[in-house]
């Protein structure tokens, strides 16, 4: 009896010295301070919907079951938009932001990141609607005059948003730059 009672304390002696040990390792550094802080743009928005209509044939509408057969086929499109991020005057990011999706009608998604020294910064961010990209990379059908004037009136309505933002980055932070739709304009946080 008293060999089980020993047993047993000398396992709880073992168990509290492992804890403690684990305790004691997992405060030591682990690799090297981070010698840069990182900029990150992160949001996501719906963009501007293009609704593009076309007539079906008669034919088309022969094929169809009776109770599918609409005369207009309508889709909605989602208007690509441009990005361009320039860091202390220095082009980073010059890109295209489309829609997912197999109808190009998901949100757009902007998800970057950047390495940023320590200290002041000034950063500079458009984003807005394309009209190049409309007309040659969206998959945007704009075979007729109602077709081409959607798109038109989309790229009019559609919001551009504009900033020149001053950042203050701390080695080992991260500066995120969000857009904030409501207020028409980015939000900064961290760094």
């Amino acid at each position: 009896m008293a060999s089980r009672a020993g047993n047993w304390a000398a396992r709880a002696v073992l168990a509290a010295v492992l804890l403690v040990a684990i305790a004691a390792l997992s405060e030591l550094p682990y690799g090297r301070a981070p010698d840069k802080a990182r900029l990150r743009l992160a949001w996501r928005t719906v963009g501007e919907q293009v609704p593009v209509c076309r007539h079906r044939s008669e034919e088309e509408l022969s094929r169809l079951a009776p109770h599918m057969r609409l005369a207009e086929e309508c889709r909605v499109h989602t208007l690509p938009y441009h990005l361009v991020v320039r860091l202390d005057g220095s082009t980073r990011i010059d890109r295209p932001v489309v829609s997912a999706g197999a109808q190009g009608d998901r949100p757009l998604y902007v998800q970057e990141e950047l390495a940023l020294a320590p200290g002041r910064h000034t950063l500079e961010i458009a984003f807005s609607a394309s009209p190049e990209l409309a007309r040659t990379a969206s998959g945007i059908p704009m075979e007729t005059d109602a077709q081409r004037s959607a798109v038109t009136a989309a790229l009019e309505r559609a919001a551009h948003y504009r900033a020149e933002l001053h950042l203050q980055a701390e080695p080992g932070r991260i500066v995120l730059v969000e857009l904030d739709q409501d207020r028409a304009r980015f939000r900064v946080s961290g760094g």
